[in-house]
């Protein structure tokens, strides 16, 4: 993993900036916007008001942060100050005094074997996934000798569905790729793609699972 620890600075964090927040001790992931902030103090974020939240978000809690800028991911660990839900959910955490920083144009990759599949234009295909990354992954398929899959070409589009967020049938994620390398052996193609116009909560998301699956391998 490419990463560093600095001493946090006055944020250049302009107000609407996504972020996903993570409460100690648990695997999901919340949807926040910074709505405002007082350097050195505290920061605020516009929460969802979704149901229980507000007993699992106490005066402090402890929460990390993430968000994407300039093509870096920032991360911090944070302790909930206060929130309240009138005009609307906003939750107030202490202002980081360190942050680690991963470099989204350094990707770490981590090898993995899980079930997948492809949509292309050539139909639906049951893939094995064989590495991650936060640019990309590689893709094994097994076709027959006259499969229409074997036309696919560098630079195609296509859509890798699979449940490595922890969702599963209709809510396993959809990612957006374009096809980077090719090479067959016999019956089986192995596909180098490119994750393409992803969102900033997906982006966050995948690295947040790449930092799970890390230290395991």
């Amino acid at each position: 993993m490419v990463s560093k620890t600095c001493t946090a600075q006055a944020l250049d964090l302009p107000l609407g900036t996504r972020m996903l927040l993570n409460i100690a001790g648990t695997k999901e992931n919340l949807s926040s916007e910074v709505v405002g902030l007082q350097h050195f103090e505290y920061l605020i974020l516009k929460m969802p008001l979704v149901p229980g939240i507000r007993a699992r978000l106490l005066n402090g809690e402890m929460v990390t942060l993430r968000y994407i800028s300039g093509g870096t991911i920032f991360g911090f660990k944070s302790q909930v100050l206060n929130h309240i839900v009138k005009p609307g959910f906003l939750l107030f955490v202490e202002y980081p005094d360190a942050m680690e920083q991963v470099d989204l144009r350094q990707h770490r990759r981590v090898n993995c074997l899980l079930p997948a599949a492809l949509h292309g234009r050539h139909g639906v295909y049951k893939c094995i996934l064989l590495d991650l990354s936060e640019g990309g992954c590689k893709v094994a398929v097994e076709l027959q000798r006259d499969d229409p899959f074997r036309e696919t070409a560098v630079d195609d589009m296509l859509v890798l569905q699979c449940g490595f967020f922890g969702g599963e049938g209709l809510n396993q994620t959809a990612l957006s790729c374009l096809v980077k390398s090719i090479s067959m052996d016999g019956g089986r193609v192995q596909l180098g793609l490119k994750f393409n116009d992803l969102s900033t909560e997906t982006q966050l998301e995948l690295s947040t699972y790449l930092d799970s699956v890390a230290c395991l391998v």
